[in-house]
């Protein structure tokens, strides 16, 4: 391999020229004569257009001795004498025009030398003048043919020796700034120096080149103040470099690469470490000195860890990554024992990764070694596991470029499984409702969105190799991918889009969310469920705004029909979730776990800390949160074994009863109906007594359906009430009823008119009315209020009230009815009873005004009659009403 080209090797740095005045006619006043010799020589030599070696070399030692003269000088400058960028140039030109195939010359040594003492003269050269300087000075230097010490060419090597002693004296003087040498001039040198080691193929090019690289670490380390050492950023390349070089099978290379490693350490501590502790590390250092490889890797990697910088330790582990790339098998070997060693415990905290992760995604093909594609792999895996959301967002980045569409990269992070583990949780965490996140304060590094983290789960799961880890994290996954299909249907994905920095535009969020879930059910062993889903049309109504719920209805029910092992641990996970009152997708949990209970496997998981969540999302009042809730409740009665979770529960139910929304209403009454047909009396007698009160207001709704409902519950309870238990407070309340259950057998509603035959039937068995039972069976509604004025006059008052209540209904014939009996009653009642009495009148009165003309005109007759037989009462001595004053106020 041929050195490095000059354009290889120099980094060019422009500078503005220097606008101080050149005198072409200075004063030679001051100096003595042997540098106004000099001072002639120069201008004579520089009018030449030819030179032999000799006068080269007198040229050379002219500029010296002028150069000591301005030294001397006060304020001395050498462009008073001569321009100083003129000098130097033509310095060069004689480093350059030396043969590159001998040595035979000492115009090298005597040109470096030469460059030194103007260094030490104002004005001080620009950097692309070091910079052209050190380039020559370098590729003069290092391309000379190799030089072994020997006793014919003893001169030879003497004069190699020589010449590399001046180079060093050179650069030592250009990297110079001040009192100290500069960093920020030491990394361009190195630049320049470097590629003699990385890219020419002689041993003894690269030694050279470490030996250069070693001699001016150890001239730095002896600076106490180094100036721009914080801007010095290739202490990581440089470790890289060295650290693999150590690892040479090349005696000379490998110390040569260990004394200038050594350095760079030394360096290091110096500078970076805690006074306290520079002197310890420093005592170690030196043990190691031209150690062992084993050693000096051992020192690299807590340096790597401990001194680097993020962006420093990224170059070490690129340095690294190249290297595994090479022809060489012994390169590779190095690179990958030295990647094995830093990072045999963690990832420390690395700088640039998506560098990396790009290197890797180009280079991977090229990676066919086994220990350095182990060693490629550990490197992926362990910056997927810290650094996931950069390494996913590259990827993706690199794929949509591209259009590759590479497997290999996704290959190697599912091959570790707990990385494989860690990266899923990761992206776990990034599957959160849109508004949330969105919300939350920005990272110091770029967070991927949902709609990435999905595709990245998606590329996951479809390596098979890592099915035991899907089942471990299936109803993670599962709930969180679902409940991001709710929110991007529901919700609309423009505002993801618009944010998202990489997304193409193929990419559509819910179908890619939703093919997603497939693969994870298919992972995990549950692709029958994924064809019944499909069957019943249920990925399509998912992905419906106006069906989405019942997709999602869909989807569980496959779930518990199909036999889902992880059924219950999703269960478990939802209503965690649900214990977030404002949870953005409560609803689409809630229908998951509707469905779920079905499943008597599940049913059996609920405690009572689930039921108390669920319960506290009555407080939601959403209409269709409670419907979701009372078709829970609904299920939860026909397990029949749920009677504890169900007393929780049931309050919440008969509130609902109140419910502004008669849709509500209607479903609650529905649910009690089947709490009703599958509780027993035993185990729920106090909530049917609630019950059976709750029920009465409802027997006068408006509502045909409601007011039927009320009355088949009310039915179905009294099936499960014996006459040993009908105590009070239900005999209370079912003596109550009596009344509106007769006067309902006249409702608009035929079916509300059959019911309550039966209904009356069964209240004759409880309360023992035997007679009345028979009457209840056959006769019209006259004829048993007649028999029932008759046989149960004790009870007539009662039955007046109840009367009374029914002047209210909003059915005429109710109220027609009602006012008939309420006639009857009162002419039966005695004195005893004057307030009561009082009382219906004052409600007969106000009836005459009714809106039904029938209902009015029958009121204002019952009046009639009352008052014609209150006369006669009064007007006949021997009647029982004798002693009754005259209660004209009550008409």
């Amino acid at each position: 391999m041929n050195p490095p080209s000059d354009e290889q090797n120099r980094k060019r740095v422009t500078f503005a020229p220097s606008t101080m005045h050149v005198s072409w006619t200075p004063n030679l006043a001051g100096l003595r004569q042997s540098e106004r010799e000099a001072y002639h020589f120069i201008l004579e030599f520089l009018q030449q257009e030819h030179a032999s070696e000799f006068d080269k070399l007198q040229f050379l030692q002219a500029v010296v001795t002028l150069s000591a003269a301005v030294r001397a000088q006060a304020d001395g400058s050498m462009d008073d004498y001569f321009p100083k960028t003129v000098l130097a140039k033509k310095i060069e030109t004689f480093i350059l025009e030396e043969p590159a195939e001998v040595l035979i010359s000492n115009v090298r040594q005597q040109a470096m030398l030469c460059i030194v003492a103007l260094s030490q003269v104002n004005p001080h050269f620009y950097m692309s003048q070091k910079l052209d300087l050190v380039c020559a000075g370098i590729s003069s230097t290092f391309c000379l043919p190799l030089i072994v010490p020997s006793l014919d060419r003893k001169e030879s090597a003497s004069l190699y020796l020589q010449t590399i002693q001046a180079l060093d004296d050179m650069l030592h003087a250009l990297v110079m700034d001040g009192t100290g040498p500069n960093m920020l001039i030491l990394q361009n040198f190195l630049e320049i120096i470097l590629p003699w080691l990385t890219l020419s193929d002689k041993v003894h090019e690269q030694t050279r080149a470490l030996g250069t690289i070693s001699r001016m670490l150890r001239f730095v380390c002896n600076f106490p103040e180094l100036s721009h050492v914080m801007e010095f950023s290739m202490s990581g390349k440089l470790m890289g470099l060295l650290g693999l070089s150590c690892m040479n099978p090349s005696y000379e290379l490998g110390v040569g690469a260990s004394e200038a490693l050594h350095y760079l350490f030394k360096i290091l501590v110096l500078h970076r470490s805690m006074k306290q502790e520079t002197e310890s590390i420093l005592k170690d250092l030196q043990k190691h000195f031209r150690g062992e490889w084993f050693a000096n890797i051992q020192d690299l990697t807590m340096f790597f860890r401990k001194f680097l910088s993020p962006e420093e330790r990224t170059d070490v582990l690129m340095v690294s990554m190249e290297a595994l790339t090479s022809a060489s098998r012994h390169d590779v070997c190095a690179a990958s024992k030295m990647l094995t060693m830093i990072l045999k415990s963690s990832m420390p905290e690395i700088g640039k990764v998506p560098e990396i992760i790009q290197f890797i995604y180009h280079n991977m093909s090229s990676i066919t070694e086994d220990t350095a594609q182990a060693a490629i792999k550990k490197i992926l895996h362990l910056l997927a596991q810290t650094y996931t959301d950069e390494v996913i967002l590259t990827l993706f980045k690199m794929e949509d470029h591209s259009q590759r569409g590479a497997r290999k990269p996704w290959e190697i992070l599912a091959s570790f499984p707990k990385g494989y583990e860690v990266i899923m949780e990761n992206l776990l965490h990034r599957l959160t409702p849109y508004q949330k996140s969105r919300g939350q304060g920005a990272s110091h590094r770029t967070e991927i969105s949902p709609l990435i983290a999905t595709r990245a789960i998606h590329e996951l799961l479809l390596e098979p190799s890592r099915r035991m880890e899907v089942q471990v994290l299936f109803s993670s996954l599962f709930m969180a991918l679902l409940l991001q299909i709710s929110f991007l249907v529901l919700e609309g994905a423009a505002e993801i889009i618009q944010d998202q920095q990489h997304v193409t535009e193929w990419v559509d969020p819910v179908s890619s969310t939703v093919e997603a879930l497939k693969t994870l059910m298919r992972s995990a062993g549950y692709g029958d469920h994924v064809s019944y889903v499909q069957k019943l049309g249920g990925w399509e109504t998912l992905t419906s705004p106006e069906m989405h719920y019942k997709g999602v209805a869909v989807l569980a029910r496959a779930m518990v029909l199909k036999s889902c092992w992880h059924s219950r641990p999703i269960f478990s996970l939802t209503v965690r979730i649900l214990q977030e009152l404002d949870h953005a997708n409560h609803l689409t949990a809630l229908v998951f776990v509707t469905e779920l209970l079905q499943c008597p496997d599940v049913a059996a998981t609920v405690d009572e800390v689930t039921v108390h969540i669920l319960a506290d999302w009555f407080q939601y009042e959403e209409p269709a949160t409670v419907k979701l809730l009372l078709r829970a409740v609904e299920i939860f009665a026909k397990h029949r074994n749920m009677v504890p979770q169900l007393r929780i529960l049931e309050p919440y139910v008969l509130n609902c009863c109140h419910s502004a929304d008669s849709d509500i209403v209607m479903e609650t009454l529905l649910v009690l109906r089947c709490l009703v047909e599958n509780l027993t009396w035993q185990d729920s007698s106090s909530f049917l007594v609630q019950l059976a009160f709750t029920l009465a207001p409802f027997f006068e709704e408006k509502s045909e359906h409601l007011r039927l409902a009320a009355f088949e519950i009310y039915r179905s309870l009294l099936a499960k009430v014996r006459r040993k238990v009908l105590v009070f407070p239900l005999k209370h309340q079912v003596l109550n009823l009596v009344v509106p259950l007769v006067l309902h057998m006249e409702d608009v509603n035929i079916d509300v008119a059959q019911i309550c035959r039966p209904i009356l039937r069964r209240v004759a068995t409880i309360l023992g009315w035997w007679k009345l039972k028979a009457i209840f069976a056959k006769r019209d509604t006259w004829t048993i209020l007649r028999a029932l004025l008759e046989q149960k006059a004790n009870k007539a008052l009662w039955f007046l009230k109840q009367c009374e209540a029914l002047f209210n209904s909003p059915q005429a014939r109710i109220r027609q009815a009602a006012v008939w009996f309420a006639g009857q009653i009162i002419q039966t009642l005695g004195t005893e009873d004057t307030n009561e009495i009082e009382e219906a009148y004052s409600a007969l009165r106000h009836m005459q005004e009714d809106g039904d003309p029938m209902v009015s005109c029958l009121a204002r007759q019952t009046l009639y009659v009352l008052e014609a037989k209150e006369k006669q009462l009064v007007d006949t001595p021997t009647s029982c009403f004798c002693s009754r004053r005259s209660r004209k106020s009550w008409f």
